[in-house]
């Protein structure tokens, strides 16, 4: 039961770390690529954006209408933030490395503490008999 324990910790910390790795990466990369978008034409990039046929007995032409100049707000105003998703991105990793060093403490705290627990809950091989539920409890209840 502890190899079961110990094996799911290593395989949630190797899944946990692949993300926050991919995370810092991808906050890393999309900082540029905001720049870029930034740059291009508002408008132009917004209105090329035409309802689907199939989508639209579902949604109403003026609501995609009203997305589409929200959208065009929006990559209008990404010039102006530009400053500010550079000072987001410096801060951002690190958050994210925090974040990851505190889910692996958690983790590795709850594979302590289920370790602990199994080797302090575990009944003598002697007093439980195979079939003797109620002995078996009553062991744990110690």
């Amino acid at each position: 039961m502890t190899v079961i324990i110990w094996s799911i910790f290593i395989v949630l910390a190797l899944v946990w770390t692949a993300s926050a790795a991919v995370l810092a990466q991808l906050i890393k990369w999309s900082v540029p690529g905001l720049a870029m978008v930034g740059e291009a034409s508002g408008g132009a990039l917004a209105a090329t954006v035409a309802m689907p046929a199939w989508l639209s007995p579902f949604i109403d032409p003026a609501f995609w209408t009203a997305m589409q100049e929200s959208v065009t707000g929006v990559v209008a105003s990404l010039p102006a933030m530009m400053p500010f998703l550079g000072e987001v991105a410096t801060w951002l990793v690190p958050v994210v490395w925090v974040v990851w060093g505190l889910g692996c403490l958690s983790l590795l705290t709850l594979s302590l503490a289920s370790t602990w627990m199994l080797h302090r809950l575990r009944a003598p091989v002697g007093q439980v008999k195979d079939g003797h539920l109620m002995a078996f409890w009553r062991a744990l209840r110690r």
